[in-house]
This record gives C-alpha cells, sequence and structure tokens, in this order.
C-alpha cells in the first residue's frame, strides 16, 4: 500500500499518491473553497474489518447506508 518509496512518484504506492493528490487538489482549489478532511484505516482480511488506528477494534461491521454510502460502525476518524 505504501510502496517501496513513498517519496518517489514512480514507486510510491496508493495510499501516498492518494494523499498527494486529494492535497495538490485542495491547494489549486478556489480560496473561498473549505475543506474538512477525515482520514481511517482499515484492513479487511479474510472477511474481517480491522481498524489500523485502533487495532484492538477487530471484526467491524461495514453496512451500506442510503444516505451516506458503505460506512463501517465504530471506525476511528482522524
Amino acid at each position: 500500500m505504501m510502496g517501496p518509496d513513498i517519496k518517489s512518484t514512480k514507486d510510491a504506492g496508493i495510499i501516498p499518491r492518494m494523499v498527494r493528490n486529494v492535497f495538490s487538489r485542495i491547494e489549486t482549489a478556489d480560496d473561498k473553497t473549505a475543506f474538512y478532511v477525515k482520514v481511517s484505516f482499515v484492513e479487511i482480511y479474510m472477511e474481517k474489518v480491522k481498524d489500523l488506528l485502533r487495532p484492538q477494534s477487530e471484526n467491524l461491521t461495514v453496512r451500506f447506508d442510503k444516505k451516506h454510502g458503505v460506512k463501517i460502525d465504530q471506525v476511528t476518524e482522524r
């Protein structure tokens, strides 16, 4: 996910590329636009969802909310 070299545009993984892209778009946005950025990191392995920001929290429930889309109950957001 992080890649062999997170500072390299060629060798960075999906997480550093995504973070660069998000903040690049924020930097080039109109000055009148305000942004609120939240992040959650989860691992899905063998059908179990684990909160990587709160490792003691395992087997979280994934559900679909008509208003907000896919949600993970009790996931940590920073």
